[in-house]
């Protein structure tokens, strides 16, 4: 479904506009922002031509009985083909001046007229990879965006930062930092069937140790393997290894990091790391005898991960994300040595 939302920030008053749907949203956004939600609701049948409807929704702010904040909302139902015809009345909707965005709930499709019409009209094109049915081919359309100076924001990039933070963080102390260098085998573990997720973490890890990635290859059976092979400034071979584990309870997101294990050939040196899901424990990564030599940590699970709260983060977020830009593009080189 494809729908657009303006929305203002409460300290800064500017109003934006999104793409998004429905009253799930508007909790997790209008609790601390007025905003302007524009829905185009496509239904499979339709007993009159395209409709229209304007509502208000002011949500109660708990303990803050001197603030009410309201969203307005206006949807717009019709058939698929109805609907790829509206832009132009979007476009009128929207507030003049101020930052635009738009939230595609779909993959992204440059060549569908509507696509081409909101993103030309909008500041930022937000999409959430944990959907993608097709990682290399979406990921390239959104690095091919990003080359046509499009602003791009991915929801499930935020679900990687508490991995990110410890990773990085497990390098703080002068005695680790020094052997950063020395990390060549990495083994990333995620919930079977969507490796969005452990692509980022990968790209994201490449871009900010220099690596080059070299060549890829894939497995199939009841692990999903992929293996890639990068390169160093310094000629370093680093093997990565990238595992789709079959797991009996399905988190609501599909392809979750499970697992991480950064290692090295070299045994003198102070770098191993392990990182793993709460929910899930250590016991594949501490496999292997590495466990007493790594530093060891779970990752806790932010409270919520739904796309709608993301959301309501990724509104406060006005600038360009260079860090997600520069792992995106790290991404696409990696899946281009497939």
């Amino acid at each position: 479904m494809r729908e657009a939302l303006a929305q203002r920030s409460g300290e800064s008053q500017p109003i934006r506009n999104l793409n998004m749907r429905g009253f799930g949203v508007s909790d997790a956004i209008a609790s601390q922002n007025p905003c302007r939600i524009i829905t185009l609701c496509p239904v499979i049948t339709a007993e009159e031509e395209l409709s229209a409807q304007v509502s208000a929704y002011c949500p109660i702010q708990k303990g803050d009985d001197a603030t009410l904040m309201c969203c307005e909302y206006i949807t717009l139902k019709g058939t698929k083909p109805e609907l790829q015809g509206v832009g132009e009345l979007v476009r009128s909707l929207l507030i003049q001046d101020l930052p635009k965005f738009v939230w595609w709930k779909a993959t992204p499709n440059r060549e569908q007229p509507l696509f081409q019409e909101l993103a030309a009209a909008s500041g930022c094109m937000i999409f959430d990879s944990c959907y993608f049915s097709e990682p290399k081919a979406e990921f390239l359309k959104l690095k091919q965006l990003l080359d046509e100076r499009t602003y791009v924001a991915d929801l499930n990039w935020h679900r990687l930062s508490a991995w990110q933070e410890l990773a990085a963080a497990a390098y703080d102390a002068p005695e680790r930092r020094s052997d950063l260098l020395e990390v060549d085998r990495v083994t990333i573990d995620y919930e079977k069937g969507n490796p969005a997720q452990a692509l980022m973490f990968l790209g994201w890890l490449a871009s900010r140790l220099n690596w080059s990635p070299v060549a890829v290859t894939e497995e199939s059976g009841d692990y999903q393997i992929t293996k890639v092979s990068l390169r160093s400034d310094e000629g370093r071979e680093i093997e990565a290894e990238l595992a789709g584990v079959p797991v009996a309870d399905w988190g609501e997101i599909p392809g979750d990091l499970v697992g991480l294990r950064l290692a090295s050939t070299n045994p003198q040196a102070n770098c191993a790391t392990i990182l793993c899901s709460e929910t899930t424990g250590c016991m594949r990564m501490e496999s292997g005898g590495s466990a007493q030599t790594s530093k060891t940590q779970q990752v806790a699970a932010p409270s919520d991960e739904s796309a709608e709260a993301l959301m309501a983060q990724q509104l406060q977020s006005w600038g360009r994300n260079v860090l997600y830009e520069e792992s995106l593009t790290m991404t696409v080189e990696i899946l281009n040595r497939r």
